[in-house]
């Protein structure tokens, strides 16, 4: 049964199974753009970051560092997944705040902030949302500080209000399934690999489209 108590905006971001070794699988996910339950949290850009005008250090461990950004993706995912099901606890937020940066911080706080407005809160699905990169992270042209990857994002998470049921019990807001394919962009910031910006590259319409 699907119920639809407000406007679904699909985002840029979801949730989505492992691949190889870069996966991540989790009971919750979504998120809200001007208070609407959807996808995962990534501002929608449309340009990559300009060139720099710095000549790239070639001292840089790369394989380790790609690896590091594939980890924060995942890591990334997993935080707004926990902090959606609970969008006003100060420690997932703080955890947000350790992940994420640039557009989508202010993308991902604004989501959670949403929620809290309207009482809003991710529950699991039996199938669990999950994400899966599907062409492994590699740095932007002319930048040591900016990787990008591209996933698949597969969001199964059931949106309730609390307390929303005539009876005082939680009020069924959406159970739809929405997948995503999109690009993600993660940048180093003191050392550490965050979440910042990113597009949706195409709306899929089952999990068994999100292939390579």
């Amino acid at each position: 049964m699907r119920q639809t108590a407000i406007t679904i905006v699909v985002a840029s971001c979801l949730l989505l199974a492992a691949c190889d070794s870069s996966g991540s699988d989790s009971d919750a996910s979504t998120t809200i753009a001007t208070a609407s339950p959807a996808p995962t949290a990534v501002a929608t850009t449309t340009e990559p970051p300009a060139p720099s005008t710095e000549a790239p250090t070639t001292t840089i461990d790369t394989e380790a560092q790609l690896a590091a950004a594939e980890q924060a993706y995942l890591d990334a995912f997993d935080a707004y997944i926990a902090a959606s099901r609970d969008p006003s606890n100060p420690d997932l937020r703080a955890e947000i705040e350790r992940l994420y940066t640039g557009p989508n911080l202010e993308f991902t706080i604004s989501q959670l902030d949403g929620f809290v407005r309207q009482n809003l809160r991710a529950l699991p699905a039996e199938e669990p949302s999950r994400t899966l990169i599907l062409q492994t992270a590699r740095f932007v042209t002319d930048r040591t500080d900016f990787i990008e990857l591209v996933s698949c994002e597969v969001n199964s998470e059931i949106f309730v209000e609390v307390g929303g049921a005539p009876d005082g019990s939680d009020a069924l807001v959406t159970d739809e399934v929405t997948v995503g394919r999109l690009v993600v962009r993660l940048q180093q910031v003191d050392g550490l690999w965050k979440s910042d910006s990113g597009e949706t590259i195409a709306e899929l319409a089952s999990p068994e489209e999100c292939v390579p």
